[in-house]
């Protein structure tokens, strides 16, 4: 029997709950996560305190914090249903289009990993030596996979828990990573995994703002025999960047984002038929192309005692930010039958990338030697289609940006309203204390200050992905997953799972001091 406490927030449930959690969930693609994260947490605190509190409660009346949770509840269900009854009479496809089928997860699981960090792999590969690159890169994807493991299994377990008495009722409560952390290590791992979820969001971006530049410039030396600074092409870049930064509605980036995917896939597509090619020539001229390939493969070094620890943190990078995207994909799955499946595919899916990976980057470092650069598609050979690729890879790097940036703007957002409030007052992101103006100014500071940082590393592209991917990929993907289930489940996990998961934390601390240290040491 439940108390008057949930009362409300069953009233505010009907027959298009389920449509309506999936849908919201699904929008959460675009920006790993973060902004499923934002838009849910105060609604989903306050119902499952609420339940909890109302357990332990004899009387609702005569507790007023039980009441203040239930009408902030209310007031979240009521607010997030009229946005989406909003959103559905938009006919926005992206929201209502996307959502609950296996499929539709796996576009969504290849949109979150697959981006420009492919491009930085040919020239990681060369640094490191294939009897480095190939291990690692193995390691990390069993790793990866492994974590992945565990946040599933702990979300499952919480999502469980936190919805058992409420699923009759039609009302279920979205979790997401920093959620997840926040109830096995409290608010302050809550925070440190939002701010290392908002720093690599940011050195993706980074990553971006050094990226297209350096197209750019390739492209009009091959194209117009334009010698042009990098600084110039920086400027460019950021002068279309802040405006689009001041968008607040992801949805109108809709159809850029799609863009951009098809550019993204027209550039890796064409880079292998130039590296196929490549080697295809060269075998007209001397040996069959079987031969040629072979050959080439016994050219390539074991080992490069200069560079090998580079590929470490690249080797991290490679996955982005899936690892913060995995739980919102997990909860837009629609039926409870399709989400059992959902780890399983997860799995295969991640694999099949990483093969295409491990393939795209030992055919492009076969094909354009040991010189090839961190931007590969800045080695291709001068020609129209070659600058096309760049073209198209900068272009689609330049839309995606805006959705890139997306989640630490409003992490910082969030941060400020919270330095504006005072002390007793709980700040909402319904009830925002930043105008408009003021989350503009914000937005551009943002962009500013990754830009001033791009100007300072231009040169070091490959060093700025390892520092990255070690000193925030490592922890986010390898260490906090593991600490998670052995927090959460302690007790139900078996002592050997226990242990294995301690072993690949600390693999993951050792792997994120090693890199960084190193990388940090050999910066000229």
């Amino acid at each position: 029997k439940l108390p008057k406490i949930m009362a409300v927030a069953q009233a505010l449930q009907d027959d298009e709950d389920d449509a309506f959690y999936n849908d919201v969930a699904s929008s959460g693609y675009d920006i790993d996560g973060s902004l499923l994260e934002m838009r849910w947490r105060s609604a989903s605190r306050a119902c499952s305190d609420a339940d909890d509190l109302a357990q332990s409660s004899e009387s609702y009346e005569e507790d007023e914090r039980a009441g203040f949770l239930n009408r902030t509840a209310g007031e979240e269900g009521e607010r997030l249903k009229f946005q989406t009854e909003e959103d559905r009479s938009a006919g926005d496809t992206h929201v209502t289009g996307l959502g609950g089928t296996l499929s539709s997860v796996t576009l969504g699981i290849i949109k979150g990993m697959v981006g420009p960090a492919i491009l930085y792999l040919p020239h990681g590969f060369a640094s490191a030596g294939y009897l480095v690159a190939i291990p690692v890169l193995m390691l990390s994807t069993m790793m990866f996979l492994w974590s992945s493991r565990c946040l599933l299994e702990s979300w499952k377990m919480e999502s469980d828990r936190a919805n058992g008495k409420l699923y009759k009722h039609h009302m279920r409560i979205a979790l997401s990573y920093p959620e997840l952390t926040n109830r096995a290590f409290g608010p302050l791992g809550e925070k440190l995994v939002e701010i290392g979820i908002s720093l690599m969001q940011s050195g993706v971006c980074l990553t971006y703002l050094i990226f297209v530049p350096q197209n750019l410039c390739s492209s009009a030396l091959l194209l117009l025999n334009w010698d042009i600074s990098t600084n110039w092409t920086l400027a460019l870049m950021v002068a279309m960047q802040i405006p689009m930064s001041w968008i607040r509605d992801i949805r109108r980036l809709t159809v850029t984002n799609l863009l951009a995917n098809v550019l993204i896939l027209y550039g890796l597509l064409t880079c292998l038929g130039f590296a196929i090619n490549e080697m295809g020539n060269d075998a007209k001229s001397s040996a069959p192309f079987l031969k040629e390939l072979t050959l080439r493969m016994k050219s390539l070094p074991a080992f490069n005692s200069s560079g090998w620890f580079l590929f470490l943190g690249t080797s991290v990078l490679l996955f982005e930010g899936s690892i913060t995207l995995l739980v919102p994909l997990q909860e837009a799955v629609h039926t409870p039958v399709d989400r059992d499946k959902f780890p399983d595919l997860y799995f295969k899916v991640i694999l099949g990338i990483v093969a295409f990976y491990s393939f795209f980057g030992i055919i492009c470092w076969m094909a354009f030697g040991n010189d090839v650069r961190t931007v590969m598609t800045t080695s291709l050979p001068p020609g129209t289609l070659a600058t096309t690729v760049q073209l198209a890879y900068s272009l689609a790097v330049v839309f995606t940006f805006p959705l890139q940036n997306f989640p630490s703007l409003e992490i910082v957002c969030a941060t400020v309203e919270r330095m504006l409030s005072s002390g007793h007052d709980k700040v909402r992101s319904d009830d925002s204390n930043i105008n408009n103006i003021q989350r503009n100014v914000i937005s551009t500071l943002v962009v500013i200050s990754l830009s001033i940082i791009a100007v300072l590393t231009m040169n070091d592209l490959d060093k700025v992905v390892s520092l990255m991917g070690s000193l925030l990929g490592c922890p986010l993907a390898f260490v906090v997953p593991p600490l998670i289930q052995n927090k959460l489940e302690k007790g139900q996990v078996s002592k050997w799972k226990r242990c294995v998961n301690v072993l690949v934390a600390l693999l993951g601390i050792c792997a994120m001091v090693i890199s960084s240290i190193t990388t940090v040491l050999k910066w000229e």
